[in-house]
Order: structure tokens, then C-alpha cells, then sequence
């Protein structure tokens, strides 16, 4: 898969830091922990490594960053049905 390359404000990076290990929902830490890797300058390939997912879904969690913001990764949706 590619490289997605995102630009992060310092407000971002400082939320990414702190909430990374403190957020109450495991999710949710997982995805701040993928984009504060991202932030590093990590590729693709090593960041769904170390973060335990498959590189499709750090796909989703970039697109979602990019639409959605930090918010975004902190929303839970679920579909029933």
C-alpha cells in the first residue's frame, strides 16, 4: 500500500500524545496510536505492524483523520441490522 502523507498541527500532535494512552476506549487509542505513529514519519507497512492491524485499516483510519479530524477517530459507529 502507499504512503499517505498528512500534515499534523502541534494541537493535533499534542491530543495524539496525551489521548494515545489515556483515551477509555481501547479503539479509539489504537487509531490515536496509528496516527500519532504517522506523525513520526513512520511508512505505512511499519506503523500497521507495531499498532496490530492490517494496512487496509490504517488506510481507513487516515481517510477518516483527513475527513473527519481527531473527532473523527474518537466517534464510534456501529451498524446494525
Amino acid at each position: 500500500m502507499n504512503t499517505t502523507h498528512i500534515e499534523f498541527t502541534s494541537e493535533t500532535l499534542l491530543i495524539l500524545k496525551k489521548e494515545r494512552n489515556t483515551h477509555p476506549v481501547p479503539l479509539v487509542r489504537k487509531r490515536l496510536q496509528a496516527l500519532w505513529l504517522k506523525s513520526r514519519g513512520l511508512p505505512n507497512y511499519k506503523i500497521a505492524l507495531l499498532a496490530g492491524i492490517c494496512e487496509r485499516t490504517l488506510a481507513d483510519y487516515l481517510q477518516l483523520y483527513q475527513y473527519s479530524g481527531v473527532e473523527g477517530l474518537k466517534n464510534l459507529y456501529f451498524c446494525f441490522g
